[in-house]
């Protein structure tokens, strides 16, 4: 048992480790290279010195009184999109309908969305969804089917709506980060020592991540039902998928 739980304690902090900038600026601390990042100026957005967490730099978004839907920014500039599956953005503060594109997918928040959430790629941008944050939540995007010839991000906002939202610390990674790993206690996974077959205690889209960060297998997962993994190298894996809107992950050591 003491083997395992090093083991573990060393693979959280490579999950910790693996975030990385998004873009050159996205933390806010450095409003120029923040500006040297972005494709235009600023829309309904301005540089808010103390409003991050923990006091830092931060993007605010106000009120859009136009009536057009708008990008607020776009970063298509000093990427860092190289082998991520995951983008975390922080959000504080109230939204009217707000969405993301990421490369050639479009990422679309559910409306009053209060709590950490993980968001699946979606067709088209609703502009319906809306962030309620009394304190500090983060918005992942599971990016692992976006194709990035579009190297861009970008945070869209719905017309005439009213806004009073920061957002901080915009951030790449190739595995979920160690605040969504423990988001919710949900039995996605119901057997966490496994030989040849995961079998899933929830229903979710789901994938199984290496410690190395790569994506070995997908399935559309529903209770009682099972995945062969038989031909995975001996090791841990990280499950991840999405449950009633929140972000699920279970560590899963494979004999």
């Amino acid at each position: 048992m003491k083997k395992i739980f090093t083991i573990l304690g060393v693979s959280a902090a490579m999950f910790a480790s693996a975030q990385t900038n998004l873009f050159a600026g996205s933390d806010f601390n450095d409003w120029p290279t923040l500006e040297s990042s972005l494709g235009f100026s600023l829309k309904s957005g301005e540089q808010s010195v103390n409003g991050g967490v923990g006091g830092t730099g931060a993007l605010k978004i106000i009120d859009n009184t136009t009536t057009q839907n708008i990008y607020v920014m776009t970063a298509n500039k000093n990427m860092n999109t190289s082998g991520i599956n995951y983008i975390t953005v922080k959000f504080k503060g109230v939204s009217g309908g707000i969405s993301f594109n990421a490369g050639d997918k479009f990422f679309n928040v559910p409306a009053g969305t209060s709590s950490n959430i993980t968001l699946q790629s979606s067709a088209t941008n609703s502009y319906t969804g809306s962030i309620n944050a009394a304190d500090w939540i983060t918005v992942t995007l599971d990016v692992s089917d976006v194709s990035w010839t579009a190297n861009s991000f970008s945070i869209k906002l719905q017309k005439s709506s009213t806004n009073a939202l920061f957002v901080d610390d915009i951030k790449g990674s190739a595995t979920l980060a160690v605040g969504n790993v423990n988001a919710t206690k949900a039995n996605l996974v119901k057997n966490t020592v496994v030989t040849n077959e995961i079998i899933f205690g929830e229903t979710s889209k789901v994938s199984v991540i290496n410690m190395n960060g790569q994506v070995v297998k997908t399935a559309d997962a529903t209770e009682n039902s099972r995945l062969n993994v038989s031909e995975l190298p001996k090791g841990m894996y990280l499950v991840s998928g999405t449950v009633n809107g929140k972000a699920v992950s279970q560590k899963i050591i494979k004999k």
